[in-house]
This record gives structure tokens, C-alpha cells and sequence, in this order.
């Protein structure tokens, strides 16, 4: 990690873009739309108004990183074009397990609407993937050698307390927060051991979350016994990607 004004730059955008970004609701709530009239909107509306501009934020910050290259504000995120196959591919087969347990065990939800699959499947997937773990912590331990704990944990610490709306109890929200900052830590470790592919855990994560959309699961991210034999597997098959990619890293010739 080298102070220069690299470091500065990356370290300030980073910072800055995050404390906005927590302030992005009360933008809408208070300037925009009205505070009542921002409540009085369904879900689904509030959400892609926030995290949505959440991500143009994000994305125009790496861009002026990128010195205003699309191309390099891509790669930067871990969005290059030469993963996203991959990506999809392997973030696929990964969640089978979990897709196929969730579906056996609970059964298909019938009454399901294209924005609960979105809203509740395959947008936390993207979103949650390029804010937390390619912008807050990629960057920083990408191009400017910031070491991998401080933005893992503080993330993380975010992610975990992002997710205690599940949590009807304090003893609930303790387990609550710790699976989801153990899950946050897991998806970074994807990303990185995945060639800093951002496509793979995005679409792991997506498929994820659609499994549990898809199926009759009321549960939360803590899940029960046999829920969790489904999603460990669907893990390990993740762990598995990732040493066969470091394999094939290894054993490719330099050029």
C-alpha cells in the first residue's frame, strides 16, 4: 500500500460514493417525491429508485477512475466481456443444488409475478455484488493495495446489517447478521479466487436468491438443517470453480 495520490483519489471516491450513497432514500423521501408519497410507493419502486441510482453512482465514479474509459471501468468493476460466459455458466451449475433442494423441499410458488423473480431473485444479485464487493472493496484492494480485511469487513459489516429486516428478535438478529456478513466474506472470496470475475458470484448470487424466490420458502438467510445441506452444496460446487480456475491459472504458459 503506497500513500500517493493514486491512493488518495481511489480511497476518497470510494469513501465519498458510500456515505452519498446511504443518504440516496432521504434524497428521494425529501427532495424529490415527497416523504409520504416516496412511502405510499410499492416496494419494487422504492427499491430500483434507490439501488438503481446507487449503481449509476458507482459506475460514474469508476468511470472518471477508468480516466474516462468504458472499457477499463468495466474491467475495473470485474465486468469485462470475456467472463461474463463463464460466469453465467459456472454461477449456474453452482446453484443447481440449492434451485433443486429449495424446490423439493417447499415446492414451487405459484402465484409469483416477473417483479417478485426481479425485485427478490436477480436484482440483489447485481446490485449487491457491484456495490459491496467490486466498488467498496475491489477497487480499493485491486489498484491501490489497501489491505483486503479493512474494506472486507467494514462491507460486510454493511452487508450483515443490510439484511436484519429478517429478524423478529435480538438473539434472531445476532444469527441474522452473522450469516450474512459470513456470506459476504464467501461471495468476496469468489470473486477474488474467480480471477476478480465479478460475473461469476453476481450470477451465483442471483440464482441464489431466485431459488429461494421460485420455491415456497419463508424462511430467512440463516435456513434450517436441511436447507442448508442444499446450500452447502451449492457452495462447495463454488469453492470447486474457484480451485479449478486457480488450477488452469497456474498451468497456463506466460507469454
Amino acid at each position: 500500500m503506497k500513500f500517493d495520490k493514486q491512493f488518495i483519489v481511489f480511497v476518497a471516491t470510494v469513501v465519498g460514493v458510500f456515505i452519498v450513497t446511504r443518504f440516496t432514500a432521504n434524497f428521494y423521501a425529501y427532495v424529490v417525491f415527497g416523504k409520504q408519497a416516496f412511502q405510499n410507493f410499492p416496494l419494487y419502486e422504492k427499491v430500483l429508485w434507490v439501488h438503481l441510482t446507487n449503481l449509476v453512482i458507482c459506475f460514474v465514479a469508476t468511470f472518471f477512475l477508468a480516466n474516462r474509459s468504458w472499457a477499463r471501468m468495466l474491467d475495473m468493476l470485474g465486468l469485462s466481456g470475456s467472463g461474463f460466459l463463464p460466469g453465467l455458466i459456472f454461477g449456474f451449475i453452482a446453484a443447481l443444488p440449492q434451485l433443486i433442494g429449495q424446490i423439493v423441499l417447499h415446492g414451487i410458488k405459484h402465484d409469483l409475478t416477473f417483479m417478485d423473480i426481479w425485485i427478490y431473485g436477480i436484482h440483489p444479485g447485481y446490485h449487491e455484488e457491484i456495490f459491496f464487493r467490486a466498488f467498496l472493496i475491489g477497487l480499493l484492494v485491486r489498484y491501490v493495495r489497501v489491505p483486503f480485511l479493512i474494506p472486507l469487513v467494514v462491507s460486510s459489516l454493511v452487508f450483515g446489517m443490510g439484511h436484519l429486516y429478517q429478524a423478529h428478535s435480538f438473539s434472531e438478529s445476532t444469527v441474522v447478521f452473522l450469516s450474512a456478513f459470513g456470506v459476504g466474506i464467501g461471495f468476496y472470496l469468489f470473486y477474488k479466487y474467480s480471477g476478480w470475475n465479478l460475473w461469476f458470484p453476481l450470477f451465483l448470487h442471483s440464482f441464489m436468491d431466485s431459488a429461494t424466490t421460485l420455491a415456497n420458502f419463508s424462511g430467512n438467510i440463516t435456513m434450517s438443517t436441511n436447507e442448508n445441506l442444499y446450500r452447502g452444496s451449492t457452495i462447495l460446487l463454488g469453492i470447486l470453480y474457484c480451485v479449478y480456475y486457480q488450477i488452469k491459472i497456474k498451468k497456463s504458459p506466460v507469454l
